[in-house]
């Protein structure tokens, strides 16, 4: 009876660490969109693993628009390394970059257009299932001008 219950036990449990002993680098590239994020509401971007536990992304986000008289667009770029803690696809990570803004606006910390860079570093956890999903979910320390903002932010993609 004692030898069924461990038959058993690793019968439910060796699938499961298998998945785990996966590596980043089978399928390394990587497309997301990411809400609220380093881009304030969302982003769409894409990341190339350099290495097995790093990666570099780049994303893009537009908000808004002109419109006759009033209104305001702004043009979010961002790029930076993501640095991950295992070479498994569910682990811990850390990454760091700067986001450069252009915008036309009548409101806000950019009235009256042009551009700035701020920057932005984040502790997260990833995982990447052998079909191609994606999850992340990272906290972002945004810093702008002396100032730093805590902003959460949640990504769902696909890798290939």
């Amino acid at each position: 009876m004692k030898r069924a219950w461990i038959f058993l036990l690793v019968a439910l449990l060796l699938p499961g660490t298998s998945l785990l002993a996966q590596s980043r680098m089978d399928k390394p590239n990587d497309f997301t969109i990411e809400g609220l994020g380093k881009c304030a509401l969302y982003s769409l971007a894409y990341q190339r693993m350099v290495a097995p536990q790093i990666g570099l992304e780049v994303g893009a986000s537009m908000i808004g628009g002109a419109t006759a008289g009033a209104g305001a667009g702004v043009f979010f770029l961002s790029g930076g390394p993501r640095f991950y803690f295992t070479k498994n696809n569910a682990s811990p990570f850390i990454t760091a970059g700067a986001v450069y803004i252009s915008a036309g606006s009548q409101a806000g910390f950019l009235e009256g257009g042009g551009s700035t860079v701020y920057m932005y570093a984040a502790p997260g956890f990833e995982f990447r299932s052998t079909s191609g999903f994606l999850f992340r979910g990272s906290v972002y320390l945004l810093i702008w001008s002396g100032a730093v903002f805590v902003w959460p932010g949640i990504t769902l993609g696909i890798t290939f």
